[in-house]
């Protein structure tokens, strides 16, 4: 929060501030149009909801104003199901090594669907 705080009193007022934060529901694998796998976001979502917390709490406080929300999907896309494990990044809970072994024997593209939310802040004048 110290540092939130911090980050809002460097931005001018007037300023704009964009979030972007990962929301739920869980990654998915995808792989030929069909889901192949739901990742466990757990400690994913754990940041992100302190840090939503953080700055709604602000956006109460009158300190920031929301002004635009836009809920998407980021995709990131994977040559096989081998490329994918191999990707698989050090912070997010790994697939059990029967469901990682699955997945590395699809040749075909791989993508990972997360939901996101872009939402775009402006710092109110707290003189005004």
């Amino acid at each position: 929060m110290h540092v939130l705080r911090r980050f809002r009193e460097a931005v001018t007022p007037g300023g704009v501030v964009l979030d972007l934060q990962v929301i739920r529901p869980h990654p998915r694998v995808e792989a030929e149009g069909r889901l192949v796998y739901k990742a466990d976001g757990s400690p994913l979502f754990e940041g992100a909801d302190a840090a939503r917390a953080a700055v709604d709490l602000f956006v109460d406080e009158g300190l920031l104003v929301e002004e635009a929300v836009d809920d998407h999907d980021m995709l990131k896309h994977y040559e096989n199901g081998a490329d994918l494990v191999q990707d698989w990044p050090a912070r997010r809970v790994r697939p059990a090594a029967e469901t990682a072994s699955f997945l590395e024997t699809i040749v075909s593209e791989c993508i990972v669907r997360e939901r996101c939310r872009l939402r775009r802040l402006r710092r109110v004048d707290p003189r005004r």
